[in-house]
């Protein structure tokens, strides 16, 4: 049965490579911030992605849109057949996605124009990771799938099992991801390979966050596991309490993750041992909730999307708030953050860009 929740995305991790591994961005922005312009849109309004000069997103209305990042004035729109729980992926001139429809989308992303399709079996909600002349993305059907990125041609599909409702990570020509039966896998980009396999305490939506020091996902079942990224062993674990859903980030020493205890921790990646733990969200909403946006580091601060009713930015040493904007959430939107902007869904049908004071 398909899971009628957000996948879970961070969808800014797509367009730069490093922060695909990572969710950490080389940029330095700060609060606090002013709103430039929002838009209302007819279906609440997934993850965006801010490239080329424009800010990219689906809706749950089956629309792929790409808006100037001036004003907010349509480029272009694509309608799907079917809900587009996914995030456009944005990687050469191109944009990806999946639908509920089962259908891979390759679009122009400057003009819009559909370029390819490809079909699998199920719906398709995680969002694509690409590497070299190929992108890839899994589906409900238990499948990942390779594209040729120009043509669409099928390079090689491989059967994990249980349906991949999270998105890929890329780094050093491998592939990193979580099943919904909670097998974790590595595999060969190139061919489709199986390089390990492991088994985490509860089944994954969690996007994977991958680097030299280790693969970090969430689980169903409340447990936060670090496994080695060499050998998929197994490193670490902890048991939240609380479902995971989010997807973590990472810098160089320290993981961050949050969870549907309402709160966001950051974790040494060595032991996982708690470094600081704050709250996310309205005060006005009950504690707790599903919580499905990932964090953005970005220089002194870590951002977390609309959540739990707010818009949030926290000191990334001390985990003390910073500056917050209040929308009407959840959403498990995640922030995308370029060129001196951020945007972010509000949990419902709007867009919001900001800029700095």
């Amino acid at each position: 049965m398909i899971d009628s929740s957000p996948g879970t995305s961070c969808p800014q991790a797509h367009f730069r490579a490093n922060l695909q591994r990572t969710g950490c961005l080389n940029e330095v922005f700060s609060p606090p911030l002013r709103l430039r312009w929002e838009r209302t849109f007819d279906g609440e309004v997934r993850s965006p992605t801010i490239a080329y000069g424009h800010v990219y997103f689906n809706t749950l209305s089956g629309h792929a849109t790409a808006l100037a990042l001036s004003d907010g004035s349509l480029v272009w729109q694509f309608t799907a057949p079917a809900r587009l729980n996914a995030s456009l992926m944005i990687w050469g001139g191109r944009a990806y996605c999946g639908g509920n429809d089962a259908c891979f989308y390759c679009f122009d992303a400057h003009t819009g124009a559909l370029l390819w399709k490809q079909q699998a079996e199920a719906a398709i909600q995680g969002n694509f990771a690409a590497w070299g002349d190929m992108v890839f993305c899994g589906s409900y059907d238990g499948c990942v799938y390779a594209f040729d990125a120009v043509d669409g041609t099928l390079r090689w599909v491989m059967n994990v099992g249980g349906g991949v409702n999270c998105s890929l990570a890329e780094m050093d020509g491998l592939l990193y991801f979580g099943a919904n039966d909670g097998h974790v896998w590595a595999l060969d980009a190139h061919s489709g390979c199986v390089v390990w396999q492991a088994r985490a305490p509860g089944g994954i939506n969690s996007t994977c966050a991958v680097s030299p020091r280790g693969l970090f996902t969430g689980t169903r079942s409340g447990h936060f596991c670090a496994f080695d990224i060499t050998t998929g062993r197994l490193n670490w674990a902890l048991d939240f309490g609380a479902r995971i859903y989010a997807s973590p980030a990472l810098d160089d020493e320290f993981v961050y993750i949050a969870s549907d205890l309402g709160t966001l921790r950051k974790l040494r990646i060595e032991d996982g041992g708690l470094i600081w733990e704050a709250p996310i969200g309205s005060s006005k909403l009950p504690p707790g909730g599903q919580v499905w946006t990932c964090p953005t580091l970005a220089g002194e601060v870590v951002w977390i999307g609309p959540a739990l009713g707010e818009i949030m930015a926290v000191d990334r040493h001390t985990g003390t708030k910073l500056w917050a904007y209040p929308v009407e959430g959840p959403s498990s939107s995640s922030v995308a953050i370029d060129a001196g902007t951020m945007a972010s869904s509000t949990g419902g049908r709007r867009l919001l860009l900001f800029e700095s004071i």
